[in-house]
């Protein structure tokens, strides 16, 4: 059974515990359970901590990184899951930015990255820039973004995410802040 955070046992049979609406990530921290995530040890995250709108955000990250652009059963489903979410607007701008922050497709089949428990560095990255975002922090979500994409991309990559920050908000999904290493 696979090291849980805190070295508590994850178990795949049994149901995420959730943050509840805040995106706190109350699971995360024992010391203190309202305290952010932490950026720098982000791969200790796991899916099962996430609100409903977060594990969304990251699943499209998984789907998108990780299917071919030949792929059109993944193009479908993305499509497909931006309209049921109410984000088919938005969907453009979250493609822009997969380009700008991982340009290389990787070579994981979409069904296997999409059943990792653990977070990966961009999926945190943009989890917490979405909610600087959200919460008028500009300075934060370039920060963080620079830390995962070339200083070339990040204006373009920010500037597409915000477009998907909005849209999130405007359906009720906001996103939990993590704390980055240097704060």
């Amino acid at each position: 059974m696979d090291e849980g955070v805190l070295g508590r046992p994850i178990d795949p049979r049994q149901p995420c515990r959730g943050t509840g609406t805040s995106g706190s990530g109350a699971d995360h921290d024992e010391k203190s359970p309202g305290a952010p995530r932490c950026l720098a040890r982000c791969e200790q995250v796991t899916v099962c901590e996430l609100t409903g709108v977060e594990r969304f955000v990251v699943w499209a990250i998984r789907w998108r990184t990780s299917s071919s652009d030949a792929d059109a059963f993944a193009d479908a489903c993305l499509e497909d899951s931006f309209d049921r979410a109410g984000l088919r607007a938005a969907q453009p701008a979250f493609e822009r930015f997969v380009r700008a922050t991982c340009p290389v497709r990787r070579h994981c089949p979409a069904a296997e990255r999409l059943g990792c428990w653990r977070l990966s560095p961009l999926e945190a990255h943009a989890l917490h820039a979405i909610a600087c975002l959200q919460s008028g922090l500009l300075g934060e979500a370039w920060k963080s973004l620079a830390r995962v994409c070339s200083r070339r991309q990040v204006a373009r990559a920010l500037v597409d995410l915000n477009d998907l920050a909005e849209a999130l908000e405007r359906i009720g999904g906001r996103v939990g802040r993590w704390q980055l290493a240097s704060d």
